[in-house]
């Protein structure tokens, strides 16, 4: 037995149609278990007898079948256990890449930003590419920082994942290639139990070029997760990974329910989930409806 979640951010959306697409598409047989909206966004949540729902509706979406989000598995996580979600940074939790804001401001944009592009769809080192960017930073009032903060944009829904996840009891972490001087912002909102990132080194006003302490790569970012898991008791059928890069790819595959968000074409490949048709608020969705 498999269960399918069907979503999208549109209040027209017509739920029943949609499964029907998918029962086309996929020579599934579903029968819907509940329907709910939340916040714009119309789910649908169906089972079938069929194990391997995953495989059919994964193909169907990397085949661009559907114009809405389908994620089929034989569990998801819930409510009424405690959980983890943790988030990548830059283009999943805000819409900025911080480093290329950054480097914006100190006139180094087309530089640093082509880089930050390769690097996220998989074509460089992400560590080599991460110190060279920073390279780049050297000697630039540091200030700028500062007014990246407040061009920072939240990525929608997620005011709606993290009051979702913290009025059950669930922690929160971000796991990210950007800069602890950034996420400090989201980190004071939301209350976050853990943060795992870079930190750009300053001194006396200045960006040294350098970061501060080890480069927080894929592999750490994954070591991020296990570390918050081990230190809050949560089961592993409980973790849900959002992110878009290449470098969110270790983490996003150790979880329950690992989601490529809006993400790069490699990531969109390989991920087992996917959100292209709909914002956080489909995971919050999700978490109710299995609740």
């Amino acid at each position: 037995m498999s269960l399918v979640y069907i979503v999208k951010k549109d209040k027209e959306f017509n739920s029943d149609s949609a499964v029907e697409k998918v029962a086309a598409q996929t020579g599934l047989t579903l029968n819907i278990l509940s329907k709910k909206e939340l916040q714009g966004h119309v789910g649908v949540l169906c089972k079938t007898d069929n194990d391997n729902a995953h495989e059919l509706c994964k193909k169907a979406v990397l085949d661009n079948k559907f114009d809405f989000d389908v994620w089929a598995n034989k569990s998801f996580p819930t409510l009424k256990k405690k959980g983890q979600v943790c988030l990548d940074m830059d283009m999943t939790s805000v819409q900025i890449e911080g480093i290329d804001e950054i480097a914006r401001r100190l006139n180094v944009f087309d530089k640093v930003s082509e880089i930050t592009s390769k690097a996220m769809n998989g074509g460089l080192d992400f560590a080599q590419s991460l110190t060279l960017r920073v390279s780049m930073l050297k000697d630039g009032d540091a200030s700028v920082i500062e007014d990246v903060k407040k061009i920072m944009t939240e990525t929608d829904g997620l005011d709606v994942l993290m009051k979702t996840v913290s009025d059950n009891g669930w922690v929160k972490g971000i796991c990210s290639g950007g800069f602890e001087q950034l996420i400090c912002v989201l980190e004071k909102k939301y209350n976050l139990d853990m943060v795992c990132a870079n930190s750009l080194e300053i001194k006396d006003g200045r960006l040294t070029g350098k970061v501060d302490k080890r480069i927080v790569d894929a592999a750490v970012k994954r070591e991020g997760v296990f570390e918050l898991q081990k230190k809050a008791g949560i089961d592993k059928d409980q973790i849900i990974v959002l992110g878009d890069g290449a470098n969110d790819l270790k983490m996003i595959e150790v979880a329950a329910l690992g989601i490529a968000y809006h993400a790069k074409p490699l990531v969109q490949q390989t991920a087992p989930f996917s959100i292209n048709y709909s914002d956080l608020t489909a995971v919050a969705l999700l978490l109710e409806m299995m609740s």
